[in-house]
Protein backbone atom coordinates (compact mmCIF):
# COMPACT_ATOMS: atom_id res chain seq x y z
CA UNK A 1 0.00 0.00 0.00
CA UNK A 2 2.83 2.41 0.89
CA UNK A 3 4.67 1.51 -2.31
CA UNK A 4 1.62 2.13 -4.50
CA UNK A 5 1.10 5.55 -2.91
CA UNK A 6 4.71 6.57 -3.33
CA UNK A 7 4.93 5.18 -6.84
CA UNK A 8 1.89 7.24 -7.81
CA UNK A 9 3.38 10.29 -6.13
CA UNK A 10 6.72 10.14 -7.85
CA UNK A 11 5.27 9.13 -11.20
CA UNK A 12 2.76 11.98 -11.25
CA UNK A 13 5.31 14.53 -10.15
CA UNK A 14 7.74 13.54 -12.90
CA UNK A 15 5.18 13.32 -15.67
CA UNK A 16 3.11 16.38 -14.80
CA UNK A 17 6.03 18.79 -14.51
CA UNK A 18 7.72 18.75 -17.91
CA UNK A 19 6.27 19.06 -21.37
CA UNK A 20 8.53 16.31 -22.69
CA UNK A 21 8.12 14.08 -19.65
CA UNK A 22 6.84 11.19 -21.77
CA UNK A 23 10.48 10.44 -22.61
CA UNK A 24 11.46 10.36 -18.91
CA UNK A 25 11.07 6.88 -17.38
CA UNK A 26 9.24 6.67 -14.05
CA UNK A 27 11.98 6.13 -11.42
CA UNK A 28 9.59 4.35 -9.07
CA UNK A 29 7.66 2.16 -11.51
CA UNK A 30 6.86 -1.27 -10.19
CA UNK A 31 7.05 -0.34 -6.52
CA UNK A 32 3.38 -1.20 -5.98
CA UNK A 33 4.11 -4.83 -6.84
CA UNK A 34 5.83 -5.27 -3.46
CA UNK A 35 3.04 -3.75 -1.33
CA UNK A 36 2.19 -7.16 0.15
CA UNK A 37 5.80 -7.88 1.14
CA UNK A 38 6.89 -7.64 4.78
CA UNK A 39 8.07 -4.27 6.07
CA UNK A 40 11.32 -4.38 8.00
CA UNK A 41 12.37 -1.49 10.24
CA UNK A 42 15.76 -1.01 11.90
CA UNK A 43 16.82 1.90 14.12
CA UNK A 44 19.10 2.70 17.02
CA UNK A 45 16.12 2.90 19.41
CA UNK A 46 12.38 2.27 19.43
CA UNK A 47 9.64 3.21 21.83
CA UNK A 48 6.18 1.64 21.66
CA UNK A 49 3.03 2.90 23.34
CA UNK A 50 0.67 -0.07 23.26
CA UNK A 51 -2.21 1.85 24.81
CA UNK A 52 -2.10 4.59 22.16
CA UNK A 53 -1.03 2.14 19.44
CA UNK A 54 2.03 4.11 18.35
CA UNK A 55 5.68 3.35 17.83
CA UNK A 56 8.59 5.73 17.36
CA UNK A 57 11.92 4.75 15.87
CA UNK A 58 14.98 7.01 16.17
CA UNK A 59 18.57 7.12 14.99
CA UNK A 60 19.61 5.93 11.55
CA UNK A 61 16.14 4.58 10.73
CA UNK A 62 16.03 2.12 7.81
CA UNK A 63 12.80 0.77 6.35
CA UNK A 64 12.60 -1.80 3.56
CA UNK A 65 9.71 -3.36 1.68
CA UNK A 66 10.74 -5.32 -1.38
CA UNK A 67 12.85 -2.99 -3.55
CA UNK A 68 11.67 0.16 -1.76
CA UNK A 69 14.02 1.64 0.83
CA UNK A 70 13.34 4.55 3.18
CA UNK A 71 15.85 6.28 5.43
CA UNK A 72 15.17 8.99 8.02
CA UNK A 73 16.30 10.29 11.38
CA UNK A 74 12.98 9.36 13.04
CA UNK A 75 9.87 7.40 12.07
CA UNK A 76 6.52 7.39 13.86
CA UNK A 77 3.79 4.87 13.20
CA UNK A 78 0.16 5.15 14.29
CA UNK A 79 -1.93 1.98 14.25
CA UNK A 80 -5.56 1.24 14.89
CA UNK A 81 -6.41 -2.32 15.98
CA UNK A 82 -3.10 -3.56 14.59
CA UNK A 83 -3.43 -1.84 11.20
CA UNK A 84 -1.11 1.05 10.37
CA UNK A 85 -3.10 4.23 9.69
CA UNK A 86 -0.33 6.85 9.51
CA UNK A 87 3.42 6.87 8.95
CA UNK A 88 5.59 9.95 9.56
CA UNK A 89 9.27 10.14 8.64
CA UNK A 90 11.32 13.16 9.73
CA UNK A 91 14.83 14.39 9.19
CA UNK A 92 16.94 13.63 6.10
CA UNK A 93 14.21 11.54 4.48
CA UNK A 94 15.33 9.49 1.47
CA UNK A 95 12.92 7.24 -0.43
CA UNK A 96 14.76 5.07 -2.95
CA UNK A 97 14.01 2.41 -5.52
CA UNK A 98 16.52 0.69 -7.83
CA UNK A 99 15.98 3.39 -10.48
CA UNK A 100 15.50 6.67 -8.57
CA UNK A 101 14.93 8.51 -5.32
CA UNK A 102 13.06 11.34 -3.60
CA UNK A 103 14.48 13.35 -0.71
CA UNK A 104 13.02 15.88 1.69
CA UNK A 105 12.94 16.73 5.36
CA UNK A 106 9.55 15.08 6.04
CA UNK A 107 7.21 12.48 4.57
CA UNK A 108 3.72 11.64 5.82
CA UNK A 109 1.42 8.95 4.50
CA UNK A 110 -2.14 9.29 5.85
CA UNK A 111 -3.68 5.98 4.87
CA UNK A 112 -7.25 6.90 5.92
CA UNK A 113 -7.19 10.11 3.84
CA UNK A 114 -5.27 8.34 1.06
CA UNK A 115 -2.81 11.20 0.93
CA UNK A 116 0.98 11.40 0.81
CA UNK A 117 2.83 14.60 1.70
CA UNK A 118 6.54 15.23 1.37
CA UNK A 119 8.04 18.53 2.45
CA UNK A 120 11.15 20.59 2.90
CA UNK A 121 13.39 21.00 -0.14
CA UNK A 122 11.88 18.07 -2.03
CA UNK A 123 14.20 16.68 -4.71
CA UNK A 124 13.15 13.93 -7.13
CA UNK A 125 16.01 12.26 -9.04
CA UNK A 126 16.06 9.63 -11.77
CA UNK A 127 19.42 9.30 -13.48
CA UNK A 128 20.34 12.84 -14.57
CA UNK A 129 16.71 14.05 -14.42
CA UNK A 130 15.89 16.21 -11.39
CA UNK A 131 12.82 18.02 -10.04
CA UNK A 132 12.94 20.42 -7.09
CA UNK A 133 10.20 21.97 -5.00
CA UNK A 134 9.22 22.53 -1.39
CA UNK A 135 6.10 20.41 -1.09
CA UNK A 136 4.75 17.34 -2.81
CA UNK A 137 1.13 16.35 -2.15
CA UNK A 138 -0.70 13.41 -3.67
CA UNK A 139 -4.35 12.53 -3.33
CA UNK A 140 -4.47 8.81 -4.07
CA UNK A 141 -8.27 8.78 -4.35
CA UNK A 142 -8.26 11.24 -7.27
CA UNK A 143 -4.79 10.44 -8.63
CA UNK A 144 -3.82 14.14 -8.57
CA UNK A 145 -0.36 15.28 -7.48
CA UNK A 146 1.08 18.72 -6.89
CA UNK A 147 4.74 19.68 -6.55
CA UNK A 148 4.98 23.29 -5.39
CA UNK A 149 7.87 25.65 -4.93
CA UNK A 150 6.29 28.22 -2.64
CA UNK A 151 8.49 29.13 0.27
CA UNK A 152 11.68 28.09 -1.51
CA UNK A 153 14.43 30.42 -2.66
CA UNK A 154 12.93 30.95 -6.09
CA UNK A 155 9.31 30.20 -5.13
CA UNK A 156 9.09 27.96 -8.20
CA UNK A 157 9.28 24.32 -9.16
CA UNK A 158 12.47 23.60 -11.08
CA UNK A 159 13.24 20.65 -13.33
CA UNK A 160 16.09 19.42 -15.48
CA UNK A 161 15.47 16.61 -17.97
CA UNK A 162 18.36 15.11 -19.91
CA UNK A 163 17.56 13.24 -23.14
CA UNK A 164 18.68 9.63 -23.15
CA UNK A 165 20.05 9.72 -26.71
CA UNK A 166 20.91 12.34 -29.30
CA UNK A 167 18.03 13.26 -31.59
CA UNK A 168 18.53 12.84 -35.34
CA UNK A 169 18.66 16.18 -37.06
CA UNK A 170 16.64 16.54 -40.25
CA UNK A 171 18.57 16.84 -43.48
CA UNK A 172 18.59 20.39 -44.90
CA UNK A 173 19.23 19.31 -48.48
CA UNK A 174 18.51 16.40 -50.74
CA UNK A 175 22.17 15.38 -50.71
CA UNK A 176 24.01 13.92 -47.73
CA UNK A 177 27.26 15.54 -48.92
CA UNK A 178 27.89 19.20 -48.35
CA UNK A 179 29.95 21.24 -50.76
CA UNK A 180 32.86 23.17 -49.31
CA UNK A 181 32.41 26.94 -49.15
CA UNK A 182 33.29 28.73 -52.40
CA UNK A 183 32.56 25.82 -54.77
Amino acid sequence: MIRAALATTISLAFFATAAHAQSVPNPFSGMGRDSDKPISIAANTTTADLRNETATYAGNVRVAQGNLKLRSDTLAIKASKGTISRIEAKGNVVLASPSGQATGSTAVYDIAQREVRMGGKVVLVQGLNTLRGTSLVINLATGRAALTGSGGTSGRVEGIFVPTKNPKLPSTSGSDKEKPAGQ
